[in-house]
């Protein structure tokens, strides 16, 4: 039993350590401490949203970004501003943002939808079969990495604890049975959530999202304006982002049937 015991705090730990260090690196990583600085720019752009100044409220919110500060109602409220402008580039590729941030709230995914169908690309998107990946999908359609690795970090803790006292608890006793019955779900769900936050991670580095910001520009067959233009895409297309050459992407869309290059300025990634 012993042994057992031991065996098991081993494996906790080798997914407590896992489900820690994506918690520290996502700690890291959406760090939005918000100085007065930024309160009063954020603000400000607010107003000038509300005032019609659309165009001057898009600098405010870009300014807090380039200073680091990243959350769902920044890239919703500009978002709202590039759609007021017309730049449909801009609101879809700014709610994707706020979407990743925020991917249970209704008033992002309207927008988004509503965006997506003023785009003049309008391109079906076709599934990944792949267990792994439908699972990462469905999953960012519901939860945030940062919500997941906190909650097997939770979970472990919850985890190690009922582990510990379920070995010094008498063996046969209603509490030892009670104990069993607890650790079993507990570790149930731990392994559950850890799947998820891998599948969550497997689908963030197996495809990188963009959406073409330019007006339009023309996809050419190599990275330069010197090979053959295939076809064009307009703002607000969504794509996949292959490989970067130089200051030139390759991208592919409408499920792969559409292939080639583009200027990096011309695109954005998703993840930022």
């Amino acid at each position: 039993m012993k042994r057992a015991i031991l065996i098991a705090i081993i494996t906790l730990g080798m997914i407590g350590l896992f489900a820690a260090n994506q918690t520290l690196l996502l700690a890291k990583s959406h760090s939005t401490g918000v100085s007065a600085t930024a309160a009063d720019t954020m603000l400000t752009a607010n107003q000038l949203y509300e005032q019609g100044q659309f165009a001057q409220a898009v600098q405010a919110y870009q300014q807090l970004i380039e200073q680091g500060y990243s959350d769902s109602s920044l890239f919703y409220n500009l978002g709202n501003a590039y759609y007021k402008l017309g730049d449909y580039g801009g609101a879809v590729l700014n709610y994707r943002r706020a979407q990743r941030l925020a991917p249970r709230d209704a008033d992002i995914q309207a927008n988004l939808e509503l965006a997506r169908s003023r785009a003049v690309d309008q391109f079906e998107v076709t599934e990944n079969s792949g267990t792994l990946h439908l699972l990462g999908q469905a999953v960012q359609g519901r939860f945030t990495h940062n919500q997941l690795a906190m909650a097997a970090l939770g979970l472990w803790i919850l985890s190690v604890i009922l582990l510990l006292l379920f070995g010094t608890a008498k063996a046969g006793s209603a509490w030892h049975r009670g104990l069993k019955y607890a650790l079993t779900v507990t570790a149930t769900v731990l392994v559950v959530g850890v799947v998820a936050l891998g599948a969550y991670g497997y689908v963030d580095s197996a495809r990188s999202e963009g959406v073409i910001v330019a007006a339009e520009v023309p996809v050419t067959s190599g990275p330069g304006e010197q090979y053959v233009t295939e076809f064009t895409l307009h703002s607000g297309a969504e794509v996949e982002l292959v490989e970067a050459r130089g200051s030139w992407v390759r991208l592919v869309a409408a499920g792969g049937e559409l292939e080639g290059w583009v200027p990096e300025r011309a695109v954005e990634s998703v993840s930022g």
